[in-house]
C-alpha cells in the first residue's frame, strides 16, 4: 500500500482544468497556494497552447483541504475525490494530469483504479449471479 510522501501532505495541489474534453483534475506540488495558482496557469497554458486567461480554472485545493472535506476511509484517497453524498463518494479523478514527479501520488492513483476495477468487476459478478 502507498503512503503518500511527507512533499505531497505539505505541498499538494489541485486544481480543476474545464477543458474542451471535459474536466481535468490537475496535481503539482508548490511551496503556496498563490505559487501553485500561477504554476498551473502557466504550465496549463503552455499544455494547452493558449494563453492562460482564457483558461477555466477552478477550485484550487491544498492537500490539507481535500483531506478535510474528504470523506473516504483512506484520508489520502480524499485527493482524488471529486463528488461525495453524505458519507459515500460519488465520483473520483477520472483525468488527472500530474505536474509533478512524485511517485507516491501516481501510486496511490493507481491504488484507486485498482480498487474501482475490482469494485466494478464484483459488481457485474453480482448481477450476474443475483440473475439466476
Amino acid at each position: 500500500m502507498t503512503t503518500l510522501s511527507n512533499d505531497c501532505r505539505t505541498s499538494l495541489y489541485r486544481i480543476i482544468w474545464e477543458s474542451g474534453e471535459g474536466s481535468v483534475q490537475a496535481f503539482a506540488l508548490e511551496s503556496r497556494r498563490e505559487t501553485a495558482r500561477r504554476f498551473f496557469q502557466a504550465a496549463i497554458a503552455l499544455i494547452a497552447g493558449r494563453p492562460a486567461d482564457d483558461l477555466e480554472l477552478c477550485n484550487l485545493y491544498s492537500f490539507r483541504d481535500l483531506v478535510d472535506n474528504g470523506v473516504s476511509e483512506d484520508e489520502e484517497l480524499r485527493v482524488f475525490e471529486i463528488g461525495s453524498r453524505g458519507e459515500l463518494v460519488t465520483a473520483w479523478v477520472n483525468k488527472p494530469l500530474f505536474l509533478t514527479t512524485d511517485p507516491t501520488l501516481v501510486g496511490k492513483w493507481a491504488e484507486l483504479q485498482v480498487q474501482l476495477a475490482a469494485q466494478a468487476a464484483q459488481d457485474v459478478i453480482r448481477r450476474v449471479g443475483g440473475g439466476r
